[in-house]
């Protein structure tokens, strides 16, 4: 048979297939091949010349496009050749083969080209892929692998004896197989053939590893301490959403650290004060933190709120100067009948002789929200019945601002300068410290009998503790502890508290423990910090005091803002201090500007320094508080 075949090739024209004239010599036959080819190339020819297909003068039909069933869906080899000659079985035991050569071999690395299996490679020569749509191997044809193999396989199945049994199978089962077949090929080049499922809980898994080897197994220091920052954050149902439906974010927010108290390498390095490039939507790292947190949290009711968004002085300029002069505009009159009570002439802007007026200036009146009455009284109850004690201690600002004299003239962040008849901050701030003085240092010695003042810290470029300023020597440690000048970061100040204070405690009392990574930590029974703030502007890490103090449910902190009568920039910030007690039931704020009554100031600040015995009136009314008009400072421009 094999000599048969090849001699019927041989009187076979390889040009147009024609059987070859037969002659003695054989000259027929070689001048009908060469007029074949001569015919042919001159075909070629006419076609480049002319520029456009020209049709073949050829003297056959060329072959039909295969179907998807009639090639491999490996290797593309047309199963319609000799080779197979019609037979089912040897097409099966050919796509089998290839499946398995491929799946264990390296042939696929190329994805864009399909490589022919060893069994067809002696006849690549010869037979070469054909694709239904007559396109070339590349990106399309690698996509036709999987459609092409489904149908084959489906094909092959439908051929075995238990095809017949399968034959009412459900749309839905099938399609099923088809997927299973395709996720069982997918595993065999390699591929992920996990489902949606079980790549989640593959992802919460890595979560959960992150979370152990950051914070420890459940019932360690830190991560009992990390669970509290997440309920003292009002955070746990966000996190907890997140870790459940969401795994990739839950573990992108770990790794970012928002789900953690702020490190102290942070705060000394400033990493969270870092001011992003002009035009960013964020000013810095801890605004984003902080107002990611806002966002999703939830207010101390549990209710939800707005979104909301930070608004930048270059960005929003007219916004901020606009809401400023809109809360400038909601200031009355004090109320006159307390007022003729509460009168001194020893506030310091009576005896000061650059202010013109001696009236006293409007105020904005300050609130104090139902969530901070109720969380000074449950602090309340506990110093009743003995379960909580009160410590006190004072945070000054004392950075280059709070000294500019006001009749000079005071350049906003706009580049509008105004002028204000009112003494300079530090002035009202001294006053205002001297009196509360008078007040807090008799209740800490209920406490502690041989105190002999209260710890004070002031903060501006640097925190620096002064030590217990007292009554009795109070212009001499003014004078010398007090250093003036340089930027506004009240982070400086609060680290340099929270070191004082637990220090003492843990020296004293063994309350507190110190961890490497976030610093000083409460213990149960510690007693409570109650901070009075002094500060005059909105300070350059004002966020991150802001995400440090919602985590701090330790500390209980009152915040007086002085400011300048009618300027639209400290209203703004005011705004920005109401958000914050708005948030944080532990933080009161309260806006002081102009020419103070200082004894009303007084009154409204201890109130929310001690939830239990303020100062009532005819205490502060004692005329021995007021600060001598001799012994007033004289302050310059800074």
């Amino acid at each position: 048979m094999e000599s048969q075949s090849q001699s019927l090739e041989q009187d076979e024209c390889p040009i147009c297939h024609e059987t070859l004239p037969q002659s003695d010599d054989g000259s027929a036959g070689e001048t009908h091949i060469a007029s074949c080819i001569e015919s042919h190339m001159r075909s070629s020819k006419d076609k480049q010349h002319n520029g456009h297909a020209a049709p073949a003068k050829v003297a056959y039909d060329p072959p039909p496009p295969l179907r998807e069933e009639d090639e491999c869906p490996i290797c593309h080899v047309s199963l319609l050749s000799k080779e197979f000659d019609n037979n089912t079985a040897a097409r099966e035991a050919h796509i089998l083969a290839c499946i398995e050569s491929n799946s264990s071999s390296s042939l696929f690395k190329n994805h864009d080209e399909p490589v022919l299996p060893p069994s067809a490679t002696s006849k690549a020569s010869e037979i070469l892929p054909v694709y239904s749509d007559g396109g070339k191997p590349g990106p399309s044809g690698s996509k036709r692998v999987s459609k092409s193999f489904l149908s084959t396989a489906k094909g092959a199945s439908n051929s075995s004896p238990s095809a017949s049994s399968n034959k009412g199978m459900t749309l839905q089962k099938q399609e099923d197989r088809e997927v299973s077949a395709l996720r069982k090929w997918f595993s065999s080049l390699g591929g992920d053939s996990k489902t949606p499922e079980e790549k989640t809980q593959q992802i919460m898994a890595k979560a959960d590893a992150l979370m152990r080897s950051r914070w420890g197994p459940p019932g360690t220091p830190v991560y009992e301490m990390v669970m509290r920052y997440w309920v003292a954050t009002r955070m746990q149902q966000h996190w907890e959403f997140l870790h459940a439906k969401h795994p990739r974010q839950f573990k992108k927010h770990l790794e970012m650290g928002y789900m953690e108290p702020i490190p102290t390498a942070w705060v000394t390095s400033r990493y969270l004060a870092f001011v992003y490039p002009e035009g960013s939507y964020w000013e810095t790292p801890a605004e984003k933190r902080l107002y990611y947190l806002l966002n999703n949290g939830t207010m101390p009711d549990g209710s939800k709120h707005q979104h909301m968004r930070p608004l930048n002085i270059n960005r929003d300029r007219y916004t901020i100067i606009r809401r400023g002069n809109e809360r400038n505009a909601r200031q009355i009159h004090l109320d006159a009948k307390k007022l003729l009570a509460y009168q001194s002439p020893g506030d310091v802007f009576q005896n000061d002789k650059q202010i013109k007026s001696h009236q006293y200036s409007d105020q904005v009146p300050n609130t104090v929200y139902e969530d901070r009455t109720k969380a000074l009284h449950e602090l309340a109850d506990g110093i009743i019945h003995g379960t909580d004690h009160l410590e006190t201690m004072l945070l000054i600002d004392v950075s280059g601002s709070m000294t500019w004299n006001p009749h000079r003239g005071v350049m906003g962040p706009d580049g509008v300068t105004r002028y204000h008849d009112q003494p300079s901050n530090i002035s009202l701030v001294e006053h205002l410290v001297h009196r509360v003085l008078h007040h807090m240092i008799p209740r800490a010695q209920k406490e502690h009998p041989s105190q002999m003042g209260i710890d004070a810290v002031t903060f501006s470029t640097y925190g620096n503790y002064v030590g217990q300023l007292t009554t009795t020597r109070f212009k001499q440690q003014w004078r010398q502890d007090v250093r003036l000048g340089g930027g506004t970061q009240v982070m400086q100040g609060w680290q340099k508290v929270k070191a004082t204070y637990f220090q003492h405690l843990n020296q004293q009392y063994g309350h507190g423990r110190w961890d490497q990574v976030f610093g000083w930590q409460p213990t149960p029974g510690m007693p409570k910090l109650s901070l009075l703030v002094f500060l005059d502007g909105e300070a350059m890490d004002m966020d991150e005091f802001e995400l440090e103090l919602l985590g701090e449910t330790w500390a209980y902190v009152t915040i007086a803002l002085v400011g300048m009568e009618n300027c639209p920039h400290h209203h703004s910030h005011a705004i920005e201090l109401e958000r914050v007690a708005r948030f944080n039931p532990h933080v009161g704020f309260f806006d002081v500007h102009g020419r103070v009554c200082e004894r009303m100031v007084v009154e409204d600040l201890l109130s929310s320094v001690y939830p239990v015995d303020p100062p009532v009136y005819n205490e502060i009314l004692k005329p021995e508080y007021d600060l001598p008009p001799d012994d007033l400072p004289a302050y310059s421009a800074y």
